[in-house]
């Protein structure tokens, strides 16, 4: 673990509230690189793949500038080396209280002037990871503020196990949670970041994130980790692909 972070202050957060911010995690010279390597790696899927369910474009312009999302970074080796990096490795398997093992990495890039909001969810309706020990480092690769579309957290709502979402038909974020008067109890967090800041947030802790109207893009990297461990419920993740072909093929019918 760095010296530069309080470990005890640390994984108080992550228990009580679900999530911790990290100020500097990552200096903004690394920061450029990794937008490069997203960049440069995302339009080669653009321009060679045909995979509707990773690539989620603002419109019917599917360039890079319009992409609100890209869901499958987990084979580039760049990303996979930040993950396995001594430094994300400590604090996870810190966090994690276990030995982890890499999941996903997601782009949520959130363009400005029109990035699609995501709705309130928890990550481990998507995963289906048994036990729920699994957890997202957020990377801020611009400036993240109310006003273009930050992340925010309802703290402690990771404490009452997997809530009941259903279909929201948004690109990138299929699932939205059913009971909006059950997060009412909850205090709502919307920590502002700079870029080379990370947020790690537990899988059942719920969140969302308003549109993008500003003039300033917001892009953040995610690296999602569980505990190396536990398995996958089978049943909770068909339900939720079964969910997600019909809203794709829904959304298909419709252009």
């Amino acid at each position: 673990m760095s010296k530069k972070y309080n470990i005890n202050l640390i994984k108080n957060n992550y228990d009580n509230n679900g999530w911790v911010f990290l100020r500097n995690f990552i200096d903004i010279n690394e920061v450029n690189k990794i937008k490069e390597i997203i960049k440069n790696f995302v339009e080669h899927k653009i321009n060679n793949e045909n995979k509707p369910r990773d690539l989620n474009f603002i419109g019917n312009d599917t360039s890079f500038k319009n992409l609100n999302s890209f869901h499958d970074l987990k084979d580039n080796k760049e990303i996979r080396d930040i993950a396995d990096s001594i430094k994300v490795k400590n604090i996870v398997n810190f966090l994690l209280n276990s030995e982890s093992e890499y999941r996903q990495s997601e782009l949520f890039a959130k363009p400005k002037k029109n990035g699609l909001p995501s709705p309130d969810h928890q990550d481990n309706y998507y995963w289906a990871v048994k036990g729920s020990n699994a957890l997202t480092m957020w990377i801020a690769l611009d400036k993240s503020n109310k006003e273009n579309g930050a992340v925010h957290y309802y703290d402690g709502s990771h404490k009452f196990g997997i809530l009941d979402h259903e279909e929201s038909y948004a690109k990138g974020s299929s699932q939205k949670i059913k009971d909006k008067e059950f997060l009412k109890k909850f205090n709502k967090s919307q920590p502002e970041l700079d870029a080379g800041d990370a947020i790690i947030h537990h899988s059942l802790i719920v969140h969302g994130s308003a549109p993008n109207n500003s003039n300033f893009d917001r892009q953040g990297l995610t690296i999602q980790f569980k505990d190396k461990k536990a398995e996958y419920d089978k049943e909770q993740k068909l339900r939720y692909e079964k969910s997600l072909e019909k809203q794709i093929k829904d959304r298909i019918k419709q252009l």
